[in-house]
């Protein structure tokens, strides 16, 4: 059975983001996520506006450093883990206050004129330490590749890279978040992916692609792919992380067979 999250941060976005959540449940979402929550409402704030909506909060994401100046995480930084880590507490302090159990990690651009294998050492290192402090908390951490068309300059471009800081790390608690749309501007194979990696896969979001819009927009398989995910064994959000500032309904779930 498929059970789809709406991510506030995309959607509804012509409405303050305290409103969100009700939102959300009105267009029949029994779960929300957020990408950087702790940067609109404090803790007690966003879980009441959860709880108040009866909606349940399924993934946000940690700090990622100067994101609206394009910084897309810390964690192989070489210099900065002491604002890593604590990015890390706030996050996950957050996530367990509001009872979210999983995080996303952004883990970073290599920087100009430094070494990815630095850059790399670095990231295994602090990453191992996040997961501890994570784990301390209940709360899984997860890591998500960017495709490189977006994001030219991220340190994990691919799947293949994940798999492999995944298995270096060897955390229990850290799992892979895969995104459809991301997957396919790498220029993968969407349901390959995911039918290989289902069992590190501890989330799943999507939007279409090209143009990262509502499913229909683009090419992607939809009806597959979701067939896809209710078939697998996978018992975790499906995330709708599309960009709509005003969606006029969400016909995908019917047109789809998501409902």
């Amino acid at each position: 059975m498929l059970r789809f999250s709406a991510n506030i941060s995309t959607l509804f976005t012509d409405m303050p983001f305290a409103a969100r959540p009700d939102a959300a449940a009105r267009a029949g979402f029994l779960a929300i996520e957020a990408q950087f929550p702790h940067a609109e409402m404090s803790a007690g704030a966003f879980g009441q506006a959860a709880r108040d909506a009866g909606v349940e909060v399924v993934l946000i994401n940690l700090p990622a450093g100067e994101f609206g100046q394009g910084e897309r995480g810390l964690a192989c930084l070489p210099g900065r883990r002491e604002e890593f880590l604590a990015g890390v507490l706030r996050g996950g302090d957050y996530a367990a206050e509001i009872g979210c159990p999983r995080v996303n990690c952004l883990v970073g651009n290599v920087p100009d004129g430094s070494a990815p294998e630095a850059c790399w050492e670095t990231m295994v290192e602090s990453l191992r330490l996040a997961a501890a402090a994570l784990a301390a908390r209940g709360v899984t951490l997860l890591i998500e590749p960017l495709n490189r068309r977006d994001n030219p300059r991220f340190i994990l471009g691919g799947y293949a890279e994940a798999d492999a800081l995944l298995t270096e790390v060897g955390a229990p608690n850290m799992a892979l978040q895969y995104d459809f749309y991301h997957a396919a501007a790498a220029g993968e194979d969407v349901l390959s992916g995911l039918e290989r990696r289902i069992e590190r896969i501890g989330h799943v979001q999507f939007s279409d692609f090209p143009g990262r819009g509502a499913p229909g927009s683009g090419w992607l398989d939809f009806p597959r792919l979701f067939r896809a995910v209710a078939h697998l064994p996978y018992e975790g959000w499906v995330g709708a992380e599309y960009f709509d500032p005003a969606p006029a309904g969400f016909a995908w779930r019917r047109d789809y067979g998501a409902d």
